[in-house]
């Protein structure tokens, strides 16, 4: 990359990731144009899919930057999601993720990748989109249970909420998350392409 193309470093949090990044970075382009990075930089999101049942699993969970908007802590229906901050492929770190926040654990062949986008213009960040197809298992303990069942978590309340809420499609694109509704549109025109 030329010099002239590298963006200057603004500000980065003082919070690190697990590997040691910063959690938070602003940067500068162009001279004129901000954006973020956040550690470990990109980023997976995933639905869950049951066949049997015609559902689509979401997670509602705790989304801290609404907290402002609602006063109050808030929380919103999404695609799951993870950082991409381990060795491993994006498949792989879906198949944890799917474990950790909806209990599940899937075979490799159950997850399917539609495609990487751009989270924001104003963030320098890709996601991963994957479909994952549950048909037929039952969840287990999800890492929010785990954390609950704690003593020593700083706020035991922090996930004791979360939980995997299904819908059918049209609830799914009225609920208005735009993770959930491209990975779920880029599946249903592959499968429509077929």
């Amino acid at each position: 990359m030329n010099n002239e193309h590298k963006a200057q470093i603004v500000w980065q949090s003082p919070e690190t990731t697990p590997a040691g990044d910063p959690f938070m970075t602003v940067k500068k382009a162009r001279g004129y144009y901000y954006y973020t990075e956040r550690g470990g930089r990109d980023s997976i999101a995933f639905i869950l899919f049951d066949q049997n049942a015609g559902k689509i699993g979401l997670i509602n969970e705790a989304k801290p930057p609404l907290d402002e908007v609602f006063n109050q802590k808030a929380m919103r229906v999404t695609a799951f999601g993870g950082s991409i901050d381990m060795d491993k492929s994006p498949e792989e770190i879906c198949q944890v993720e799917v474990l950790e926040e909806a209990g599940y654990d899937v075979p490799l062949e159950n997850i399917v990748c539609v495609g990487t986008t751009m989270v924001s213009t104003q963030m320098n960040q890709g996601c991963v989109g994957f479909m994952v197809d549950v048909t037929g298992l039952v969840p287990g303990k999800t890492e929010a249970d785990i954390k609950n069942e704690a003593q020593d978590e700083k706020d035991p309340d922090e996930f004791c909420h979360n939980s995997t809420i299904w819908m059918n499609d049209d609830e799914l694109m009225d609920n208005n998350d735009w993770k959930s509704i491209w990975i779920f549109a880029k599946m249903y025109h592959a499968t429509i392409k077929q």
